[in-house]
C-alpha cells in the first residue's frame, strides 16, 4: 500500500496535481489532500482534510499511516509569498505567519509522518516545492526568502536523522500562477525587482502548472 499527502490542492500546481492524479489514477496509492479552502472538484475515495498552515491549530493536523503501508510521499506545496515589502517593515506577526505556512506548518507534518511511518517500517519521501528564493536574497521578499530557506534545512536535518526518510528539494521555477501575478502588481518601491517578474509574462517565459504538476508525479513514479 501506498500513499501521498498534498498540500495546497486548491489551487495553483497544487489544484493541477490534484487533478492529474485522481483523473488518471496513476500512482493506484491512497490519496490525502490538504487546502485552507475546499478542493472545487473532490473525488470519490479520497480524503480531503482543510486545515491553515497560518494559525496555531493548523500545525495540529492528523493523518493515520496504516499498518502494511510501504511507501509515503508527502508534497509539501502549500506556500505564501506574503508579506512583501522592505525588510525593516515586515512585521513580526506577518513574518511568523510566513514561518508558519512555508515551513513549520509542514514541518510538523513531516515530524509526525517520520514517527508513524517508522513504525509500521514504511519509507517517507518528502517533495519540498522549494524555490530559488531559498538559496538568494530577493528584495522585498524577505519573509519568502527567509521562511523557504528554513524549510529546506529543518527537513534536511530531518531526513539526515532517520535512515527511513529521504527529502527532495524540488524547484519549479517560473510558474504561471495567482502568486505571480500577484507579485507583477507590486510596487517598484517595495520590489525594485517587479519589472523582471513582469517581462517574465511579456515574453511568455511562465511555465505552466500543469507541466510542472507532470514533472512531479514523473518523479513519483520512480519513488513508487
Amino acid at each position: 500500500m501506498n500513499s501521498i499527502i498534498l498540500t495546497g490542492a486548491n489551487r495553483g500546481l497544487g489544484q493541477e496535481l490534484h487533478n492529474i492524479l485522481v483523473q488518471e489514477n496513476l500512482l493506484l496509492a491512497k490519496y490525502f489532500f490538504v487546502s485552507r479552502k475546499p478542493v472545487r472538484e473532490p473525488h470519490e475515495g479520497c480524503e480531503y482534510i482543510q486545515a491553515d498552515f497560518g494559525k496555531q491549530e493548523g500545525s495540529g493536523l492528523n493523518i493515520d499511516v496504516e499498518p502494511g503501508t510501504k511507501n509515503i510521499v508527502f508534497i509539501s506545496n502549500a506556500g505564501t509569498i506574503e508579506p512583501i515589502g522592505k525588510a525593516e517593515y515586515i512585521l513580526p506577526s506577518d513574518l511568523e505567519r510566513a514561518l508558519r505556512v512555508n515551513c513549520v506548518g509542514p514541518l510538523t507534518l513531516a515530524q509526525q509522518l517520520v514517527i508513524k511511518t517508522r513504525k509500521v517500517g514504511a519509507r517517507l519521501f518528502v517533495l519540498n516545492v522549494s524555490s530559488g528564493a531559498a538559496h538568494r536574497p530577493i528584495k522585498g521578499w524577505l519573509a519568502y526568502c527567509a521562511s523557504k530557506a528554513a524549510a529546506v534545512m529543518a527537513l534536511d536535518v530531518l531526513a539526515a536523522e532517520n535512515d527511513h526518510v529521504e527529502v527532495f528539494h524540488f524547484d519549479p521555477g517560473v510558474m504561471d500562477t495567482d502568486m505571480q501575478s500577484h507579485i507583477r502588481c507590486q510596487s517598484i518601491d517595495i520590489m525594485p525587482d517587479v519589472a523582471l517578474f513582469q517581462e517574465f509574462k511579456n515574453e511568455q517565459a511562465l511555465r505552466s502548472p500543469r507541466e510542472v504538476a507532470k514533472k512531479i508525479i514523473s518523479i513519483m513514479k520512480e519513488v513508487f
